[in-house]
């Protein structure tokens, strides 16, 4: 399928902060400082025979890591050699998986709001989308209307979590109903985007908390393929690293067809990956005390600044604020002034639905430096100030 010519909401808002000069909140930036460890390794790979072609399975030290990993934080291997694949970033997995597992016309559902490239992905593969909506105001899923989605026929299933934009992230109930779909739909298969899978918060605390995965329960994992962003994991998203875990039958599906679309991600930075994670795995984890703390400062900064209620964030690094009290405009056209006329960008959600529905809400990043999120959120403060204003004087 051919799909009409478009800019994603995250590439537009962009380019508009650029132009007016504005506070970016809207992209998924991790302004945060490397790991120096990480660069040493980086500087001494550089130097090492490692800059030819890799397997298209990825480099096999790598894929011990991505294993590892797997065992480590969730408690479920998977074999390096049968299970487990290096991407070109979790967007070019997503896409494999789909356009390995499905013939045209084949449904294929996935809950909105739901992150921009999977509706594109679903229909190039000339598959038919099924979009369900998570329901508000907490945005849990529509287990009734999953499981009759199943009942007329779709095979496949493309779920996140920790879930963008919501923040929503997974519970035992949840594995629960999903095992239950899975035994009563045999044929049913999930995709499941782990991009943020260990950036997991306690709602109410400045604590980290147990991450969940479908991998955890022994039949969903023989019926899921997993998607991580190792990009993410270490704090480089432009180096555009991914996997998939999946059961060794999906995984020669997944293969036989990322074979023709980059045949390997880069190899410098796959063996820098490998390398670093080697004997330190906890080094997955090293940015999350300054996300904790840059999420706390956050809901600090717009509880003082600004009239949203408080805001949670269960997992990943967005906060979503509710518009609907305080203006009629759609979130759309509200994002592009509040960049104009207050110099702050932010995603609204109208996007991330296959139709536009606007459910009034904008995502704000708390993954940037301090100072850019207190003057962003200051400016935000701008257009929907509190009740009682930081210097105490009633407006």
């Amino acid at each position: 399928m051919r799909l009409a010519p478009q800019t994603s909401i995250f590439a537009r808002m962009t380019a508009l902060a650029r132009a007016c000069n504005a506070i970016n909140l809207a992209q998924g930036l991790m302004e945060l400082s490397a790991d120096p460890a990480l660069l040493q390794e980086l500087s001494h790979q550089a130097a090492a025979p490692v800059h030819q072609y890799t397997l298209p399975a990825g480099l096999p030290a790598l894929r011990e890591v991505v294993s590892h990993l797997s065992q480590h934080y969730f408690g479920t291997p998977y074999d390096p050699e049968t299970e487990v694949t290096i991407t070109v970033g979790a967007t070019e997995a997503i896409y494999t998986a789909i356009a390995a597992l499905s013939e045209p016309g084949d449904p294929i559902v996935f809950l909105e709001p739901a992150y921009d490239s999977y509706l594109p992905a679903i229909q190039m593969a000339n598959a038919q989308p099924i979009p369900l909506r998570l329901r508000e105001p907490t945005f849990s899923l529509p287990w009734e209307e999953l499981d009759a989605a199943f009942s007329r026929g779709a095979r496949l299933c493309l779920l996140n979590f920790p879930h963008n934009p919501t923040g929503r992230r997974l519970y035992p109930d949840d594995l629960l109903n999903f095992r239950q779909l899975a035994e009563r739909h045999p044929q049913a298969i999930f995709i499941i985007d782990e991009a943020y899978e260990l950036m997991v918060w306690e709602p109410d605390e400045p604590l980290p908390a147990r991450p969940l995965s479908l991998r955890q329960d022994p039949l969903l994992r023989e019926r899921s393929i997993l998607i991580g962003s190792l990009g993410k994991l270490l704090g480089m998203t432009g180096w555009r690293l991914g996997y998939t875990l999946a059961p060794q039958p999906l995984t020669t599906a997944i293969r036989t067809v990322r074979q023709f679309i980059s045949f390997c991600a880069p190899s410098l930075l796959q063996a820098t990956a490998a390398a670093y994670l080697q004997t330190h795995i906890d080094r997955a984890t090293y940015f999350h005390p300054t996300l904790l703390q840059r999420r706390q400062l956050t809901k600090t900064l717009l509880a003082q600044y600004t009239a949203f209620p408080p805001l949670t964030c269960e997992g990943s690094y967005f906060f979503l604020l509710p518009i609907r009290d305080y203006t009629d405009e759609r979130d759309a056209v509200l994002a592009e002034r509040l960049t104009q006329a207050y110099g702050v960008a932010t995603i609204p959600l109208s996007p991330f639905y296959h139709d536009g529905y606007d459910p009034g809400y904008l995502r704000l990043c708390f993954a940037r430096p301090e100072e850019v999120l207190t003057e962003g959120i200051r400016r935000l403060g701008q257009a929907f100030p509190p009740k009682v204003p930081p210097n105490g004087h009633p407006l």
